[in-house]
C-alpha cells in the first residue's frame, strides 16, 4: 500500500517482502589502488545488462563508496557481477547487490562497523536495501521501506513469476500512482502467511501501484490478462513491476503451471520462499 507522499518527496509505504532463491551473484576482491571497479561476469547474458550502468551510478559502487566515506578509508575493491535478475523488474536485484556490497566490503576491508550503521547507509541508497541487508525470510516494511518488521511464514511458499520485455521505471510508476482514500492493511496477509493458510493469500494480496504501472506498460497489462485467461487465477505485480506473479498451492502445482505456460511459449521463473 502507498500511504501518502512524504515531505522528502518519497512515498510512505506498507509492504510485505519475501526473500526468494532467485538472485544475482556478486564477487569482490580488495585492491590497494583505492579504485572501485565493476564489471559483468563473462557468463552474464547480455539481455539482462541493458540499461545497467557500471560506473558510480550503480548501487554496488555507491554502497561501497558510502561505506568507505563513513569509515574515512581509501581502500579499493573490484566487483564482478553475475547478473540474472533483469533491471526494472520489481524484484530487488539492484537492492540485493547493494546490500551484498556493504556486507562484503565490511569483511574484505576488515571494518568494525555494526549492523545498525550499515542499515543507516542502506536507508540513504534505496527503499528495499534494508530488507535484503537484514537477512530475514519475510518482513513488513514501512517508511520508505527501510523500517523492517520481520515475521516467519509458517510453511514453504511457491510462485511463478514472469516479466515482459519492457521494464518499469519506479519513479514514473510512483508519479502516476493515485493515492487512496481508503487504505489497505497488510495485517490479514501477514496473518495468513504466519498461520500457514496459503489458500487464502489471493484474498489479501494487493498492490496499489498496479493500475499506474499497467497504463505505463501495456506489455505488462497484456501479460497479466493472458496469464489470468490461461490459468484462471489472479495475477499480482511485484513491487513497482514489471514482474508479475502467480501464487501456487504447492511445488507440484507450480511445476504443472510452469509446463502449461511453457507450452504457450510463456517462460518464467519458479520461485520458492
Amino acid at each position: 500500500e502507498v500511504l501518502g507522499k512524504r515531505p522528502d518527496g518519497f512515498h510512505e509505504l506498507e509492504t510485505v517482502m519475501l526473500r526468494t532463491q532467485f538472485c544475482d551473484m556478486l564477487s569482490v576482491r580488495a585492491n590497494s589502488t583505492g579504485r572501485l571497479s565493476l564489471r559483468f561476469s563473462a557468463s552474464t547474458v547480455p539481455s539482462v545488462t541493458v540499461g545497467v550502468p557500471l560506473d558510480e551510478r550503480n548501487l554496488i559502487l555507491r554502497a561501497a563508496a558510502c561505506l568507505r566515506e563513513r569509515c574515512g578509508i581509501t581502500a579499493g575493491a573490484d566487483f564482478v557481477l553475475h547478473k540474472q535478475i533483469p533491471p526494472q523488474s520489481g524484484l530487488g536485484g539492484g537492492s540485493g547487490n547493494a546490500a551484498t556490497a556493504l556486507l562484503a566490503c565490511r569483511q574484505i576491508w576488515n571494518l568494525s562497523v555494526p549492523d545498525d550503521e550499515l542499515h543507516a547507509i542502506a536507508a540513504t541508497l534505496g527503499s528495499d536495501i534494508n530488507f535484503l541487508l537484514a537477512g530475514c525470510r519475510a518482513a513488513v516494511c514501512r517508511g520508505r521501506g527501510e523500517r523492517i518488521e520481520p515475521f516467519a511464514p509458517a510453511g514453504p511458499l511457491f510462485f511463478l513469476a514472469f516479466r515482459p520485455d519492457q521494464g518499469n521505471s519506479t519513479p514514473e510508476v510512483f508519479r502516476h500512482c493515485v493515492l487512496p482514500t481508503e487504505l489497505r492493511s497488510s495485517t490479514p496477509l501477514v496473518a495468513a502467511l504466519t498461520s500457514g493458510h496459503a489458500a487464502v493469500l489471493p484474498d489479501y494480496c494487493f498492490n496499489r501501484l498496479t493500475a499506474a504501472a499497467a497504463v505505463l506498460n501495456p506489455q505488462m497489462a497484456n501479460l497479466i490478462e493472458k496469464l489470468q485467461r490461461i490459468c484462471h487465477q489472479p495475477v499480482w505485480m511485484s513491487g513497482s513491476g514489471s514482474t508479475v506473479f502467480l501464487i501456487c498451492r504447492s511445488e507440484p502445482h507450480m511445476q504443472q503451471l510452469h509446463r502449461r505456460l511453457c507450452e504457450q511459449h510463456i517462460r518464467g521463473w519458479m520461485l520458492r520462499v
